[in-house]
């Protein structure tokens, strides 16, 4: 696992102060005034094997821990910092026992302060944060940009609720921090910034250059609708949004402008352009009839030969006025169509051409 090398100035501070300061507290002081030589235990002193063997195991048991909190810190391993605050208790104790015998008794009460600062200071949420929430592996990054969060009391509600935002530098105020659950990276096509969008959230719709965006609006009467519009750049109201399910796309032939409309509009045109076409199959053929009593008014004989909407003229008998319409057929190319008593016609017949 992969942890961050780089820390802050405050921790790199600590660690080398610690390592100087026990170091050359234990290695120096000791054997020249300090406990070490205040028992014996001097440089020149150590030629007994008892001694040797103690020197050699209080150098590799401070050299170790030493070696143990650096390496932890610098990988920052959560246990490093709990292991840092026993191994400095456990150096207090060497001060402690210095002001007890009364060997350098000021010089081991700084001693002793110190360590308890140094214990308080692993303590505080500046080291506590440095372990727990800017590990490498929690903090997501998007090529150059880095995702941080910041809390906000929400107008609306008055609640705090955390935002997620991405920034290339450090910002004034903000956290790296992990990518949120149920989340996903977007681009924002008009500034190209990555932004953070929920996981299966449908994207805007896009017609060329135009995003559909859609508002609510109030008509007469206070009725609130939804409204939907396109827009090349974005709007002073409107949130982006997917197609709407029932609508289709179609272009203002005047100022070419995409606009939706109901996928029945389609269908509507369809059916009107069918019924047209049924209609225009029904428009009366080219006909003449001969017809027994003509409407009131219009009637100067008991038949008459007429067609769609116009009478030609009257006659006494079925037969001259069936000799009518066959002239005026021959002329027209039509068929003529004579009624019978019972007012249905007989099949229509086209008079010879000769």
């Amino acid at each position: 696992m992969n942890k961050e090398k780089n820390m802050p100035f405050g921790i790199s501070l600590f660690l080398v102060f610690l390592f100087i300061l026990e170091i050359f507290y234990f290695f120096v002081i000791n054997f020249t005034t300090g406990i070490f030589a205040y028992h014996g235990y001097t440089i020149d002193a150590i030629t007994e094997l008892p001694h040797v063997l103690i020197t050699i195991f209080l150098s590799i048991l401070i050299l170790v821990g030493l070696y143990f909190i650096i390496t932890g810190f610098i990988n920052r391993e959560s246990w490093a910092r709990k292991f840092a605050i026993v191994f400095i208790i456990w150096t207090i104790l060497w001060p402690l026992w210095g002001m007890i015998i009364n060997n350098i008794f000021i010089g081991h009460l700084v001693l002793f302060i110190i360590d308890i600062l140094m214990i308080i200071y692993l303590m505080t949420s500046y080291v506590k944060k440095y372990f727990k929430e800017e590990k490498v592996e929690e903090i997501f990054r998007y090529g150059e940009w880095t995702l941080y969060v910041r809390m906000v009391v929400l107008k609306n509600d008055g609640k705090e609720r955390p935002i997620y935002f991405f920034s290339k530098k450090t910002p004034k105020s903000g956290t790296p921090t992990a990518m949120p659950e149920g989340y996903e990276v977007g681009i924002s096509d008009r500034s190209n910034m990555p932004y953070l969008q929920k996981i299966g959230k449908p994207k805007p719709y896009k017609y060329g250059k135009y995003t559909l965006y859609t508002r609510k609006v109030k008509i007469n009467g206070g009725k609130e609708v939804t409204i939907y519009f396109f827009s090349s750049h974005k709007p002073k109201s409107g949130t982006p949004t997917p197609m709407p399910e029932g609508y289709e796309v179609g272009v203002n032939e005047r100022s070419n402008m995409p606009y939706l409309r109901k996928i029945d509009s389609k269908k509507t045109t369809v059916k009107k352009a069918e019924v047209k076409k049924m209609s225009e199959k029904k428009k009366p053929l080219n006909v003449i009839y001969v017809v027994s009593k003509p409407q009131p008014g219009q009637v100067k004989g008991d038949w008459a030969v007429r067609s769609h909407g116009k009478i030609f003229s009257h006659h006494r008998t079925k037969e001259n006025a069936i000799k009518a319409a066959r002239k005026i057929a021959k002329q027209r190319n039509a068929t003529v169509m004579v009624q019978n008593t019972d007012g249905t016609f007989s099949e229509g017949f086209k008079p010879r051409t000769k």
